[in-house]
C-alpha cells in the first residue's frame, strides 16, 4: 500500500514525466507546474514531502518555499530540486528554509534515496553523486538505473520526448530574431534533460553552449547550433540501431 503523499513542482514536461514514474511506483503523488498551483494543492491536501523545482513561471521555489512555510498545516520537508546550483551551494538553500537540495541532472537511486531518507526522517551524511562518462553518446549506467524504476514503453516515450526537446532548441538556435534569453532557458533545460536521461555528449554541447552564451553578449550560435544537430543525429542513430526498448 502506498502510504505516503509526495507533491511534485515541476514546470518541465519531461522532468514532471520521470520524477511521476519514479515515484508513482513507490507512492502517491500530485503534481503542479509552477508555485502558485503548488500553494493551491497544499491547501486542498496535506503532503508527506514536497519537491520544489526553483526557476518556474508565476512564481519560483523561493517565493513558493516562504509561501508554504507560513502555512500551518503544512510542516513536511520540501526538497529543492534545481539545476541552478552546484552541490557546494547546500547550505545555502538549507539557510533559506529548504530541507535538502537535489541538482539536475538527477540520477534515479540516488533520488529515491533522498526522498525515502526525509520520509524517514533518517538523513545521514551526503554520499558523493555518481559520476558518469562525459564522452559517450549514451551512459548505459544510467538507462540500466531508469530501466529499474520505468518500463521500457514509458522510457521509449521519454527519450521521444527528449527527441522533440533537442529539435526546438535548434530551431531557436535557427533564428536570428530568437529572444537570447529564451534560447538561454531552452539550452539549460536540454542541458539538465540530457544528463538526467545519459545523453552526454548532448551534454557536453549544452552545458558548453551556455557557458559561451552567458560570457559572450555576441556569441555566435552557427557553430553551436551545428554541433547540436550533429550530436542530435548521432544519438537518433545510436537509439534507431540499439534494442534496449524493445520487449
Amino acid at each position: 500500500m502506498k502510504s505516503k503523499k509526495i507533491l511534485i513542482v515541476e514546470d518541465n514536461d519531461l522532468n514532471r514525466k520521470l520524477f511521476e514514474n519514479l515515484i508513482g511506483q513507490l507512492h502517491t503523488y500530485e503534481s503542479a507546474k509552477n508555485g502558485l498551483e503548488a500553494l493551491e494543492k497544499s491547501v486542498q491536501s496535506e503532503f508527506d514531502l514536497i519537491l520544489m523545482d526553483i526557476q518556474m513561471p508565476q512564481m519560483d521555489g523561493f517565493t513558493a518555499l516562504k509561501e508554504l512555510k507560513s502555512q500551518a498545516h503544512q510542516n513536511c520537508p520540501i526538497v529543492a530540486v534545481t539545476a541552478y546550483a552546484e552541490e557546494s551551494e547546500r547550505g545555502s538553500f538549507l539557510e533559506q528554509g529548504f530541507d535538502d537540495l537535489i541538482t539536475k541532472p538527477i540520477r534515479p537511486r540516488e533520488f529515491l534515496e533522498t526522498i525515502q531518507m526525509h520520509l524517514s526522517r533518517e538523513i545521514p551524511n551526503k554520499k558523493h553523486p555518481l559520476k558518469s562518462g562525459s564522452g559517450q553518446i549514451l551512459d548505459m549506467a544510467i538507462i540500466e538505473q531508469l530501466f529499474k524504476y520505468n518500463s521500457k514503453s514509458t522510457l521509449k516515450k521519454v527519450f521521444e520526448d527528449f527527441l522533440h526537446e533537442c529539435n526546438q532548441t535548434i530551431q531557436l538556435l535557427q533564428n536570428p530574431a530568437a529572444d537570447p534569453e529564451e534560447v538561454l532557458t531552452s539550452l539549460h533545460t536540454l542541458k539538465g534533460n540530457s544528463g538526467t536521461l545519459g545523453a552526454q555528449r548532448i551534454f557536453s554541447v549544452c552545458q558548453n553552449g551556455e557557458a559561451e552564451l552567458r560570457s559572450k553578449s555576441n556569441f555566435q550560435t552557427k557553430q553551436l547550433r551545428e554541433n547540436l544537430e550533429n550530436e542530435m543525429k548521432e544519438f537518433n542513430r545510436f537509439l534507431n540501431q540499439q534494442t534496449i526498448f524493445e520487449s
